[in-house]
């Protein structure tokens, strides 16, 4: 292989590489979106309206001596809801907020 050849080949290459880099994510590959989390009757809950991928609630758990407690929902596809109880009457729920994946 000459070497024009090869400068041919490896610019092209670089050419596809930026191409791809800058095409949208399709639908298939996007990231969750509309997230949110709240906290309901002693529990955190989370869920995401669109986008692919999982999501899970992180909750924060305290005593009313002030001991915290960090506890994370089941992972859920987006469109359903991860939730995790504190354990009432002793715990109860301090903060809530969400990890996604995609």
């Amino acid at each position: 292989m000459g070497v024009r050849q090869m400068v041919s080949r490896v610019a092209a290459a670089g050419l596809l590489a930026a191409v791809a880099a800058l095409t949208p994510a399709t639908a298939a590959q996007a990231a969750p979106t509309g997230c949110s989390a709240w906290s309901l009757n002693g529990a955190g809950h989370a869920t995401c309206t669109g986008g692919t991928g999982t999501v899970w609630v992180k909750v924060t758990c305290i005593t009313v001596g002030g001991i915290e407690w960090r506890k994370t929902g089941p992972r859920v596809a987006v469109g359903q809801v991860s939730s995790v109880p504190c354990q009432l009457p002793k715990w109860s729920v301090m903060d809530v907020g969400f990890g996604t994946s995609d």
